[in-house]
């Protein structure tokens, strides 16, 4: 094999020795090898696809049959195709047996090369078509994590693939390679975890001790003691060196002993692929990373500043960088839970405020209502300057939301004041209903004449980056004639998954803007359902989608009502009022102690003053044993604070207004 001049960091002839790890793979893609499946789960640019060309460049000498090769797009499929036809043009080998390219001539073009004893094609795994009507020996699937997940309503293409090889049941061959993606979904991390699991293991320059090069690892000592090894750096801020610590003798392995530790026994060193276990059989798997890159490859200090790039990312709220280091250098499935905030640390930081009084810092109230088949979960937050915001009450009203009593006893609550932690009452300013479900047309009988209270119906919008709240409302009812009406219910549009962003990426925060705070008093299961989904990273079509998603069976009914009310403080634009505006809203929802005007408010459990005289007051007759002692309630509360008018927005047409 000759690498080509220009397009190859390393041009002419292909050494082995670069890459002592690659023999023992393109060993079990020999005819010879008795297996039938060759997994390669690696990091970008250091394995795959130049090991895939020189096993396509033997089967044209030595075994010839028809190929298959499928790539994730067109795009791939095309430069795979241009590397294939530079080591055709450079080795003579593979030029004499390959037909020549002509312009009419449609034995050798971009997805068809012929050459003598087979044909090789090269096409995209996107199509259903393209997997089934070509009988091949040989199938060569790259990236297989970045496939679609059903070509066509006819399956998982991998397996598609793979059926292309019915007709040679006892010589065929395949190779599939990838880096992977994400923890369950990640197809060739299937693959490698059902074949025999190979791992490269080289031995310690100063201890010669073998093992497995890892960005962290934990070793257990003999004394019970644990030992601690990987990658490491001199400074986190602009790092100038790594190197590699060993975690038995805890000696420095600097980058240059590569030359010394990579050499397999052929080549007189004594690094080797081990398997962990026999696997199904006809699967041989191998797992490498971005750490074995030889000298004048990736080197570790790259590797080092790419990951502190990605923490500082991750530590922002962003885990896609670190996705990426995970799946494309480390060669690791990414767990989505490393990016999220774990329910149990939810719980360990609740704060021991009382349900039902709003806490200090609250100073604007919503309420958001996820409608399921038998119940109404209601959820009322208090916001503050910066968006912080406060769970206030978290209840479920049980009840038919087809019949009335529910959506009556919700009313009667989001009417009814709420005293803050200075004995101020405040009323809900805005209401979001989910629409979704078997109940929309309840919701829209609900919201229709409660618009001058901003109670509003909702739904998630399907379009990825939607605004948190859309600008303005559809009208949603209809007369008899078909038209609109004008003033019927409306629904509003929200951007679930950009409010879930924003959610995810300030649940960390213990204070300050954006932070988000948690009562004791709530239920175990409110944490797990605030964190119940993962956003994940998934290929369609060769591109990245975001998404997010839970688990079959876990309930997220705590995280959509969270939702719902970032969608209610945006709609009051709350997360536009300036500091200024903030200041008069606490003026009169937290008025200070030495106001004049400012009443405390009445403490039911205090004794009843004494009169003016100094005599005692005169205490009320205790009631017979067989009757309660009578409640003593205090006074009724003032009327709530009058908080800056929240205009209900409505757009302008420009055309209307010339």
């Amino acid at each position: 094999m000759i690498l080509p001049q220009g397009k190859s960091a390393e041009p002419g002839r292909y050494r082995t020795e670069r890459t002592p790890f690659a023999r023992q793979i393109m060993r079990s893609l020999s005819p010879s090898h008795p297996c039938r499946r060759v997994v390669v789960n690696g990091p970008s640019q250091l394995l795959k696809t130049q090991t895939a060309l020189n096993w396509i460049g033997s089967i044209i000498c030595q075994a010839p049959a028809n190929v298959l090769v499928l790539l994730p797009t067109a795009n791939i499929a095309k430069r795979v195709s241009a590397r294939i036809s530079d080591a055709i043009k450079l080795v003579p080998e593979l030029r004499e047996r390959v037909a020549a390219p002509r312009s009419r001539d449609s034995r050798n073009t971009t997805d068809t090369k012929e050459f003598d004893g087979g044909t090789l094609y090269i096409t995209t795994a996107g199509s259903a078509s393209n997997l089934a009507e070509i009988p091949a020996r040989y199938v060569y699937g790259d990236e297989i994590d970045r496939w679609e997940g059903n070509v066509g309503g006819e399956g998982d293409p991998v397996e598609l693939a793979e059926t292309r090889t019915s007709t040679f049941e006892y010589n065929a061959k395949v190779l599939l390679t990838s880096s992977p993606t994400i923890e369950g979904l990640s197809r060739i991390d299937a693959l490698y975890n059902a074949g025999t699991r190979n791992r490269y293991w080289v031995a310690c320059p100063h201890c010669d001790t073998h093992q497995v090069l890892e960005w962290s690892v934990e070793v257990r000592q003999q004394d019970g003691s644990t030992a601690f090894g990987g990658m490491r750096w001199d400074n986190d801020e602009r790092p100038t060196r790594a190197w590699y610590v060993c975690p038995h003798c805890g000696c420095e392995i600097d980058e240059a002993d590569k030359a010394r530790f990579l050499p397999d026994r052929e080549m007189g060193g004594s690094a080797e692929w081990r398997p962990e276990q026999l696997g199904d059989g006809q699967t041989e798997s191998f797992h490498l990373n971005a750490l074995y890159a030889p000298l004048g490859f990736l080197s570790w200090l790259s590797l080092a500043r790419q990951y502190l790039k990605a923490k500082k990312r991750l530590d922002q709220g962003d885990p896609e960088p670190m996705q990426v280091f995970y799946n494309t250098r480390l060669a690791k499935v990414w767990d989505a839970a490393v990016a999220s905030t774990k329910a149990e640390e939810l719980r360990s930081r609740a704060e021991a405020y009382p349900l039902g009084i709003v806490p200090r810092g609250g100073l604007v109230l919503t309420a958001a209502v996820d409608t399921q088949p038998s119940r109404l979960e209601l959820e009322i937050k208090a916001w503050g300057e910066g968006l912080e915001n406060w769970v206030v009450a978290y209840r479920v009203l049980w009840g038919n939301p087809a019949q009335d009593a529910v959506w009556k006893q919700l009313d009667e609550i989001l009417n009814a004041p709420i005293l803050n932690h200075r004995g101020v009452p405040m009323r809900i300013v805005a209401c979001c209903i989910d629409t979704g479900g078997s109940n929309t047309q309840d919701v829209y009988n609900f919201v229709r004449n409660r618009r001058h209270r901003n109670i509003l119906g909702i739904k998630g919008a399907s379009k990825p980056n939607y605004p948190v709240m859309a600008q303005r409302p559809r009208k949603v009812d209809v007369s008899w004639r078909g038209s609109t009406i004008s003033d019927g219910a409306e629904l509003w549009f929200v951007g679930t998954d950009t409010a879930k962003d924003w959610i995810h990426g300030r649940l960390s925060l213990n204070s300050g803007p954006g932070a988000c705070h948690f009562s004791k008093d709530l239920p175990d299961d409110y944490f797990d359902q605030v964190v119940a989904e993962k956003k994940l990273a998934r290929y369609v079509k060769g591109h990245v989608k975001s998404e997010w998603v839970k688990k079959p069976g876990d309930r997220n009914e705590a995280l959509d009502t969270f939702v719902y009310n970032l969608a209610g403080a945006y709609y009051l634009g709350l997360h536009a009022y300036s500091a200024a505006e903030w200041e008069r809203v606490r003026q009169k929802v937290e008025p200070v102690q030495n106001d004049l005007f400012f009443t405390p408010p009445p403490d039911a459990t205090a004794p009843p003053a004494k009169p003016a005289t100094g005599e005692p007051a005169p205490q009320a007759p205790e009631p017979p044993p067989d009757q309660p002692a009578p409640v003593h309630r205090p006074a009724s509360p003032p009327p709530p604070a009058a908080l800056p008018r929240m205009q209900r927005r409505a757009g302008r047409s420009a055309y209307l207004s010339r």
